[in-house]
């Protein structure tokens, strides 16, 4: 039997500048869905009466990174360290739109390759697995 939920983890991801990120390693199921949902806007077809779901790729960005993004050692310009730990999402959000375009750009690129290295590790240990079941005990036939 496989364990499905894991304890939650953390990977710090280095950044130019001397500066870092703290990032989830995964995202938990529900994690996942708030990241669908506020990457997403309906859109209304025509001839249909219900609005379908269409990424928005702008929004995708952030809510990913909002998503992973655990703390940061970005400041302000007075050098006081800009709080996003133990934030609510809208304050993370806040804090990234106060950071300038190429920072920004940085911290998503960083994200997205964490993203996608976790991705391939994954993928990796499930060739790994090899799926049989071991049985108990083993029954003799009985002639």
């Amino acid at each position: 039997m496989s364990i499905r939920v894991h304890r939650p983890a953390t990977e710090r991801l280095a950044l130019s500048e001397g500066d870092y990120l703290l990032v989830k390693q995964d995202l938990t199921a529900g994690e996942y869905r708030t990241l669908m949902r506020a990457a997403s806007r309906p859109v209304t077809v025509t001839g249909t009466a219900t609005p379908v779901m269409e990424l928005d790729p702008i929004a995708a960005g952030v809510a990913m990174v909002v998503a992973y993004l655990l703390d940061w050692s970005f400041t302000d310009a007075d050098g006081r360290k800009l709080a996003i730990a133990d934030q609510p999402a809208a304050v993370v959000q806040a804090a990234l739109d106060t950071i300038d375009s190429d920072a920004y750009m940085e911290v998503q690129r960083a994200i997205q390759d964490h993203q996608a290295a976790r991705a391939a590790a994954l993928a990796e240990e499930k060739k790994t697995r090899t799926g049989a079941i071991a049985p108990d005990r083993i029954l003799t036939s009985v002639e």
